[in-house]
């Protein structure tokens, strides 16, 4: 059984996955496993792999998303952790020994979260200095609500068995899937953040802020209905912690939004976080939205309309 499995999606990407498959196989840490998932792609995705060999697992489904795509190498997953790693982005050589040095410098942590740098161009990454080791431990990853940093899943690794405890991924076609998983992953014992080094290269794109921007509210919808129906571990015991989290990503969404002059999207955010801020509450949010805008919510919530 190895230690990791590498479970990359992919969609089309054949090229950039050359470049994310080269960074995987170019690590320090060998206990590891590939496996591919290719969510039906129509370029020369299979002709790319098919030249790897027996160095890489592939699986194949139908055009799904990234989330099923996911779901299906947890499924097949065969290491005792799963490490995540998107066809587009790329890992440095020190990625997996980083994981590994931190999974096993204390026994029974579940995930752990490391640290992304942007790039465009792969070039731009050589300068990426390896970073003397600096770790935040957390006995469980709820009880990390105080930490603003962003957190995706191109940087997580995590047992395999709680993966498949909590199901996965959402295969729901929605920016914010990973961040759903990490509240599902919440109360899962022992949470670490790798602050240094770096260890993921996440790549910039040129596209659609329409499509992003519509994404990017549904998702932001959904993690808050899923709150709302108490689907997310802790109870109310753990509520306060939860809500630290979910808000501050939605504050975010809605100051993006309003940025982009989405205000219709923004607006229904504002009403549907509207009960959960006032339960923090967050009054600077809250009284910061624009008059105009906090005024149409709070008639639409007295009068039904």
């Amino acid at each position: 059984m190895p230690f990791f499995s590498v479970v990359i999606p992919t969609y089309n990407r054949a090229r950039l996955l050359e470049v994310a498959l080269d960074s995987v196989f170019a690590q320090e840490e060998r206990d590891f496993e590939v496996l591919v998932v290719d969510d039906g792609s129509t370029d020369d995705t299979l002709e790319l792999l098919a030249r790897y060999g027996g160095r890489v697992r592939v699986l194949g489904q139908p055009n799904a998303g990234p989330g099923a795509a996911r779901n299906l190498g947890i499924q097949e997953a065969r290491g005792t952790y799963v490490a995540f790693l998107d066809s587009d982005d790329v890992w440095f050589p020190w990625t997996l020994a980083t994981y590994r040095r931190v999974l096993e410098a204390e026994g029974g942590t579940s995930l752990v979260l490391g640290t992304s740098t942007l790039f465009s161009r792969v070039e731009s990454l050589a300068g990426v200095a390896r970073e003397p080791l600096q770790v935040l431990r957390f006995t469980d990853y709820l009880a990390s609500a105080g930490d603003r940093t962003p957190r995706t899943a191109c940087v997580l690794a995590v047992r395999t068995e709680a993966l498949r405890r909590v199901g996965g991924f959402t295969p729901l076609r929605i920016s914010g899937e990973d961040y759903d998983l990490l509240y599902r992953l919440g109360t899962e014992p022992g949470f670490a953040w790798v602050r240094a080094p770096v260890v993921v290269g996440y790549r910039q794109h040129e596209g659609s802020t329409s499509t992003s921007l519509e994404s990017g509210y549904r998702g932001t919808r959904y993690l808050l209905e899923q709150e709302r129906l108490g689907r997310y571990p802790g109870g109310a015991a753990r509520r306060r912690e939860r809500l630290e989290m979910l808000l501050y990503s939605l504050r975010h969404v809605s100051h993006w939004l309003l940025s982009q002059r989405r205000v219709d999207l923004a607006l229904d955010l504002y009403r549907r976080g509207l009960p959960l801020h006032l339960a923090v509450p967050r009054w600077r949010y809250m009284l910061g939205f624009p008059p105009w805008a906090v005024a149409t919510t709070v008639r639409q919530r007295v009068t039904g309309r």
